[in-house]
């Protein structure tokens, strides 16, 4: 039923954007335009001759006319894909934030390595960080790794996403980050 009322409304959409075409095709077939000059010499076209007779008939071009596309069924995608097709994708990460050649200035205390997995975090997934070529011990939190701990200076960041199994599933690209802190003096 919910399909026959979709078809319905849909072909009453077509009907009502082109009956006004139609209209005036008949209408530009069937009837005459006419050019009407006024006395300050503003130029304007009627489909009705002006009682006084100063009019010039206009032969109108033929009308170049698209055929209106019906609308039509998309096709649908699976919004939550079983698990046999989840192995077939790709998964990929990237890290998110901090960007790449990104300042951390001095006042900044926390730093959040942010990561986005696609298409989706696979399920019993994780993903770790390494940091200046060496893997980081910080503490995670969903798609985040603090690394507030970093001294000053160019470090490079890396994310790693590893399945339940532990094997490496993906590797996102290396971002290089220059972090500022205050100097004591003393």
């Amino acid at each position: 039923m919910a399909n026959r009322m979709l078809g319905i409304r849909e072909l009453l959409k077509a009907v009502l954007l082109v009956l006004p075409l139609v209209a005036f095709v008949a209408f530009a077939e069937s009837g005459a335009i006419y050019k009407i000059v006024g006395p300050d010499g503003q130029v304007t076209f009627s489909d009705t001759p002006p009682p006084n007779g100063s009019s010039e008939e206009v032969e109108l071009a033929p009308i170049n006319i698209q055929p209106i596309a019906l609308p039509r069924q998309l096709p649908s995608k699976k919004l939550s894909p079983n698990t046999e097709d989840r192995s077939s994708e790709a998964v990929s990460i990237q890290i998110v934030s901090p960007i790449n050649e990104a300042t951390i200035p001095p006042g900044q205390t926390l730093i959040a390595l942010e990561v986005q997995v696609t298409p989706a975090y696979p399920e019993g997934s994780s993903f770790y960080a390494i940091i200046d070529g060496q893997r980081w011990q910080g503490s995670a939190y969903g798609n985040a790794l603090d690394i507030s701990a970093l001294e000053r200076g160019t470090h490079t960041l890396q994310a790693v996403l590893v399945g339940a199994n532990g094997q490496v599933m993906a590797q996102s690209k290396v971002v290089t980050i220059y972090v500022k802190r205050p100097i004591a003096r003393g």
